[in-house]
């Protein structure tokens, strides 16, 4: 699991002290802060991933990495909103897509 170690080697603290600074003073400007907190969410289910594949799954386990990673997502999708769509991007992730069932139906 995530000890005490692994919160304190990645400045988890400090992290989560600047994302309450960010969410009290609501700056336009944040992503340094963002960044640093994104890597400490980072570096725990990265931990939890080694963890993982060192001693095999388990249902704690498997439960704080699924935790760490929900985690990981709403922190992105609030700090690197969407503006817009980039359609170029979008048809791009289309084919990709197009290739992957096409592959699968294929067998």
């Amino acid at each position: 699991m995530i000890g005490p170690e692994v919160i304190e080697r990645h400045g988890c603290i400090k992290a989560l002290e600047t994302l309450d600074r960010v969410l009290e003073e609501k700056p336009e400007q944040h992503h340094e802060e963002v960044v640093g907190v994104l890597r400490c969410l980072v570096a725990m289910r990265d931990h939890l991933i080694l963890e993982r594949r060192g001693r095999g799954p388990s249902p704690d386990l498997d439960e704080h990495l699924d935790h760490v990673n929900a985690v990981v997502s709403v922190m992105t999708s609030g700090s690197f909103p969407v503006v817009g769509l980039k359609h170029d991007r979008l048809k791009q992730a289309r084919d990709l897509m197009a290739g992957i069932i096409g592959a699968a139906r294929r067998g």
